[in-house]
């Protein structure tokens, strides 16, 4: 029989490997889950989710290529629309023409300025001929500060079929352990290892424990039979 020793050793070796999978699953599942979190809340309130004043957006069009490509995912930062400066990059809710609801993100290319009781900018995007229309500094979501590549790549693998699957497959191995010990007790198969020599140890003492038990009755029958014998002859 193998030494109780072993498994335990073998378990300590896999102890750190089990740490680090479970941190990658872990951080893998939250970030979907808020990916998927923030989206649920934007569809269902028409607002843009923030967290500490930053916000995700996607960019959905080429106007402003080649500084921004389609799909690539942006980190916005909220702020005072009155103090953006020309040459930023802003992202503001459009409130007419064609785009009206949705986020634009273009430079700034003309500065606050009054005009009546509201201050306004002008912004244009770098592919594009033609400037926006004014927009007021309230309408400003915020400040555009880099783009996340790796989100780019992630958010474009997760919406596909694939992506569907790996999530499916994430979601297994962040529960394996669970998964792997409800079967045994479900369906009451199979015993780790150092279960499976605790069994045979006490099947073996019960053995043991019947077998003297069984000699002790014997020995203990024999002597009665020569008392009586003697008994009897006196």
């Amino acid at each position: 029989m193998a030494s109780a020793k072993e498994p335990a050793e073998k378990k300590d070796r896999l102890k750190p490997l089990r740490i680090i999978k479970n941190i990658v699953l872990g951080v893998l599942i939250a970030f979907l889950t808020a990916v998927l979190i923030m989206s649920v809340v934007s569809r269902a309130s028409d607002k843009t989710p923030s967290l500490f004043g930053y916000s995700l957006f996607r960019v959905s069009s080429g106007s402003m290529s080649p500084e921004l490509e389609v799909g690539d995912v942006i980190l916005v930062k909220s702020c005072d629309g009155s103090d953006v400066k020309n040459g930023e990059i802003v992202t503001y809710l459009a409130t007419s023409g064609e785009m009206s609801g949705r986020m634009i993100t273009h430079r700034v290319i003309k500065e606050p300025y009054l005009n009546g009781d509201e201050y306004y900018i002008v912004t244009k995007g770098d592919a594009n001929e033609s400037s926006d229309d004014p927009v007021k500094t309230s309408q400003i979501e915020g400040r555009f500060l880099y783009k996340i590549g790796i989100l780019k790549y992630l958010f474009d693998f997760f919406v596909t079929p694939w992506g569907l699957l790996a999530i499916i497959v994430l979601i297994l191995l962040a529960f394996s352990n669970e998964i792997v010990v409800f079967v045994k007790s479900l369906f009451g198969i199979g015993y780790d290892t150092d279960d499976k020599e605790r069994v045979e140890e006490i099947i073996e003492r019960y053995q043991r424990e019947n077998q003297n038990k069984s000699i002790s009755e014997k020995s203990g029958e024999s002597g009665e039979t020569e008392q009586t014998t003697s008994n009897s002859e006196e």
